[in-house]
């Protein structure tokens, strides 16, 4: 991957676009008005897309199952954020929780 052009355009591409639509969100946010149902349905589906990131990246790895190590350390991280532990122990913890089950031989 010799050419870091094309990878520093797509990387400002992307950042314009970003703020782009921040701005237009912060400008047009005044002058819509929407109702309380639509409101719902566009907080419902933010979680929802979320969510299905999160799965997919604690599920897959590139196009192939990441493995039941990942799986259980990411229950285990679900079940420490369920506990109200802080942040930083939660991924402290599933980080530990995954890379010895992988020590132990489970994929």
């Amino acid at each position: 991957m010799a050419d870091y052009t094309l990878i520093l355009t797509g990387v400002a591409i992307l950042s314009i676009g970003t703020y782009l639509m921040r701005l237009g969100g912060a400008k047009l946010g005044n002058r819509l008005t929407l109702s309380e149902r639509a409101q719902a349905l566009l907080s419902d589906a933010a979680t929802t897309l979320l969510f299905s990131v999160a799965l997919a990246t604690a599920l897959y790895e590139g196009g192939h199952f990441a493995g039941m190590a990942r799986v259980l350390g990411v229950a285990f991280a679900v079940f420490l954020a369920w506990r109200k532990m802080p942040l930083i122990v939660v991924i402290v913890a599933a980080a530990v929780v995954t890379a010895l089950l992988r020590l132990a031989g489970m994929p």
